[in-house]
């Protein structure tokens, strides 16, 4: 969770960052890379929120065990690296899916005329 909390805290200096340059493709630059920085928070904060209750229940020491706030806050803290990441790639995905790979017919242009529809 430290981790998580670390790269999350340079996630956001990086997307500050990226608000404060004027040119677009470093704005872009500085986004994507504290999204996938953001991606990487979650999965760590999600594999140690899945690794701790799985210890405490095989540990024989522990008698009794109650997760608390900072557990759900934890999970909250994910969820939110997670949307983070989604956010700050939300153009590559969009770009991505409007590519079309696997069409039945597609426009295709002779001379000029876009009225053509042929099958591929």
């Amino acid at each position: 969770m430290i981790f998580a909390s670390a790269f999350g805290f340079l996630a956001s200096v990086l997307s500050f960052c990226g608000a404060c340059t004027n040119p677009l493709p470093r704005k872009i630059y500085y986004f994507h890379s504290a999204g996938e920085i953001f991606f990487i928070s979650a999965l760590s904060a999600i594999i140690a929120l899945l690794i701790f209750p799985i210890s405490v229940e095989i540990d024989s020491s522990v008698a009794s065990h109650r997760y608390g706030l900072g557990y759900g806050l934890g999970w909250g803290g994910a969820f939110f690296f997670l949307a983070a990441a989604i956010c700050m790639s939300l153009d590559d995905l969009v770009r991505e899916c409007s590519r079309s790979r696997c069409c039945r017919y597609c426009w295709r242009s002779k001379h000029g005329d876009r009225g053509d529809l042929r099958q591929v």
